[in-house]
């Protein structure tokens, strides 16, 4: 019984790489679901419909150790290598991550088994608990059926990309076996899964190699060209149809420092009127001076978020304004909607 519960310096190990891998994948999710939210244009945002690729890794590590716990450790040490990479939710993101880790344990140890339809149960309520818990933390008395509308598609995307995919991935991890792990795979817990040795069909293995492998050659492509790591500093770049392209930080314009009073009313989140200090992004714009003709320009944060603006209506908006928040910039658009407060501006595009 005890070496049931007992860590071997294997399962640690596996803890410890997936929550990394996990940890540094997670910016590149949110910037996956800001690319859809582009391309489908969906108005409260789509990171929800990539939520169950957060929990994927939390099934990985209890379909290959096979012991309460061991999701709930890697939640918890996924959440921080999140927090440390630069999270834009804070130190909330550790709760957000462990209480995901702690669903995946205890829905596994209800289920009394590990096969398809426990881990997708398992995947689909942790995706969904992201939902309750940043409710919990920034409640902004937005409608129960709006929290549980949201809540259903995190739902639907654990069950696919948590749970079933990470079933593919461990029972090709099983049928390769490139590595044997103590009591995960032997006789007796073999009876515990959905499917015998008998071999997986071609087409789910090849559908779950080319996910994986998308998904990789993404991340690859987002962390070279798109992201921009927290420890640079908040510096900015204007560039695109400009004279003058600039690269500056918020000092550079101290000038023009101004202080505005500001509500932010978004699709789930109210921050009531209050006051900050930043640059007039039209002071920014004036300097790079655009070209003739340009028509718009794309405000862009670190994860690959994108808002646009009409360029006349910035050059003579006194509440558009760059501010210094902690170790990042931030958008704040006093005369526009929650989803134009950009954080973690990077760069802005004058097309």
């Amino acid at each position: 019984m005890t070496r049931k519960y007992y860590f071997s310096n294997r399962d640690l190990l596996i803890i410890a790489v997936l929550s990394g891998l996990g940890g540094v994948m997670s910016t590149y999710i949110g910037y996956l679901g800001n690319l859809l939210n582009r391309l489908l244009g969906v108005p409260f945002g789509a990171g929800q419909f990539v939520s169950g690729l957060h929990v994927f890794w939390f099934i990985l590590v209890a379909g290959l150790i096979r012991k309460p716990g061991a999701a709930t450790a890697a939640g918890a040490l996924k959440g921080f290598v999140e927090l440390f990479s630069g999270s834009t939710h804070g130190v909330a993101i550790v709760l957000v991550s462990l209480v995901q880790g702690l669903v995946v344990d205890i829905v596994l140890l209800m289920a009394r088994g590990h096969n398809l339809a426990s881990y997708m149960l398992a995947g689909g309520i942790s995706a969904a608990s992201n939902v309750f818990v940043f409710q919990t933390l920034y409640f902004s008395g937005i409608s129960l059926s709006y929290i549980l509308f949201i809540a259903i598609i995190s739902f639907i995307s654990g069950i696919l990309m948590a749970g079933s995919l990470g079933s593919s991935v461990l029972d090709i991890v099983q049928e390769v076996r490139p590595f044997r792990i103590a009591g995960a795979f032997d006789e007796k817990t073999a009876g515990n899964t959905s499917q015998e040795k008998t071999g997986i069909p071609r087409f789910r293995i090849a559908f779950t190699v080319l996910f994986i492998a998308l998904l990789s050659f993404g991340a690859v492509y987002y962390y070279i060209a798109v992201f921009k790591p927290p420890w640079e500093g908040p510096i900015c770049r204007v560039e695109g149809a400009v004279e003058n392209p600039l690269t500056f930080q918020l000092s550079d314009f101290k000038e023009y420092e101004t202080t505005i009073t500001a509500e932010l009313r978004g699709q789930v989140t109210y921050v009531p009127p209050r006051e900050y200090t930043g640059i007039p992004l039209k002071a920014i714009l004036r300097k790079a001076s655009p070209r003739q003709g340009a028509e718009r320009l794309i405000v862009t944060a670190a994860d690959g978020y994108t808002v646009e603006f009409d360029i006349a209506d910035v050059l003579k908006d006194e509440n558009l304004v760059l501010i210094q928040e902690g170790d990042m910039l931030r958008l704040i658009a006093g005369n526009y909607s929650g989803g134009y407060w950009v954080k973690q501006v990077t760069r802005m595009i004058v097309d």
